[in-house]
């Protein structure tokens, strides 16, 4: 919100602070839907009366933004580009003022909402619960005023620059890398997209701190400060050789599992997957034996040596275009495979986030399933 920020925002026309009631009640409204009656609201914008019939509702409405009186568009602003950053220094770059005015900021915020807001988890910022809450309202609120404020016109990605940063596993990447770059870049040129490695269990820690933007993977249920979604529902196979011995089965045993040699990413080695929680609620050994380091290896791999691997059947599918490979069913215990992705809360309204969520879900929507 790059219109308004450090000591312009305090000076901010009547006008905007006008638009910023409104724009604050009307977020306040949404969160707060499942209160009856009707509202009926005329704001006088020289004294903030608010005149109603509001007997069924929270008596602090009565009294127009008690709250709101003990804060400004600054600390609000700072507020929000802390839970952007989640750095006081990166925030006081962004913001224009000195890192110790962006700390006595945050504490008189603390005073003020008697919340610590932030708690510091190695060397990062993180929000509390309550930063969460607020944060929800506050952004919209914000960006409804930067869009009245300034030139109001709609979301435009063909200006866009800058670096574009999604999290993937190797198997998403495979399916999703290629099409994805170019339907990015057809549309902002002026964007670089940058892939990187995300393998496991879901670590918050890159979306925490914004260099990545969006995480894709085999991941279980993020914690309350990410949102997501499952992209597509899959089944993971067995994957070897045509030449191998096992290529002829049609299925595997529990008890097959423990026989055949396994091959793995080394990213994976020691590591708790979705795959090795199912091993161990069935009490079930697969001995992997083998780690590459770069997944895209494990076709060349497989051809060469009696090994056997698993993937989800969209990538066993794209890789048998290449390669002479066989897919095997896996007991069913082990067959699911769902890809999710995950982004932070703080990024569930910004408008370059959505965008960037809505062209990866129509670009998995147009791909085949095999």
């Amino acid at each position: 919100m790059p219109l308004l920020r450090g000591s312009e925002a305090n000076g901010a026309a009547s006008g905007l602070v006008r638009l910023m009631h409104r724009a604050v009640f009307r977020a306040y409204c949404r969160n707060h839907s499942n209160n009856p009656g009707i509202i009926y609201i005329m704001i006088y914008y020289h004294d903030l009366h608010i005149k109603n019939d509001m007997d069924n509702y929270p008596s602090h409405l009565k009294n127009p933004f008690p709250a709101l009186r003990r804060l400004n568009l600054s600390l609000l602003l700072t507020f929000d580009s802390l839970m952007q950053t989640l750095s006081v220094t990166e925030s006081a770059l962004r913001l224009h003022k000195s890192q110790p005015a962006v700390s006595r900021e945050l504490a008189r915020l603390r005073a003020l909402l008697d919340d610590p807001l932030f708690v510091v988890v190695k060397k990062r910022l993180v929000p509390t619960e309550r930063a969460i809450d607020l944060y929800r309202v506050s952004h919209q609120a914000l960006t409804a005023l930067e869009i009245a404020a300034g030139s109001g016109q709609p979301f435009s990605p063909a200006s866009l620059t800058g670096v574009i940063s999604v999290g993937a596993a190797a198997h998403i990447e495979l399916l999703l890398a290629a099409p994805l770059t170019l339907a990015l870049q057809k549309a902002a040129p002026g964007l670089t997209v940058r892939f990187q490695p995300v393998h496991g269990d879901f670590v918050p820690d890159d979306l925490d701190s914004d260099s990545m933007d969006l995480a894709i993977g085999l991941f279980q249920t993020p914690g309350a400060r990410f949102r997501h979604k499952t992209l597509f529902e899959d089944e993971r196979v067995c994957v070897v050789s045509s030449a191998h011995p096992l290529a002829l089965r049609d299925q595997l045993t529990l008890a097959d599992l423990a026989q055949v040699k396994w091959l793995a990413f080394s990213h994976m080695y020691g590591r708790q997957t979705n795959f090795t929680r199912a091993l161990n609620d069935i009490d079930c050994e697969m001995p992997f034996t083998a780690y590459v380091s770069n997944f895209g290896l494990a076709p060349h791999f497989l051809l060469e040596t009696d090994y056997a691997t698993t993937m989800p059947k969209r990538i066993a599918s794209k890789y048998q275009q290449y390669y002479d490979l066989t897919q095997i069913r896996l007991p069913e215990i082990l067959r699911q495979a769902n890809m999710v992705m995950v982004w932070s809360e703080k990024n569930e309204h910004s408008q370059l986030n959505r965008w960037l969520r809505e062209t990866t879900e129509h670009i998995i929507a147009g791909l085949s399933d095999t």
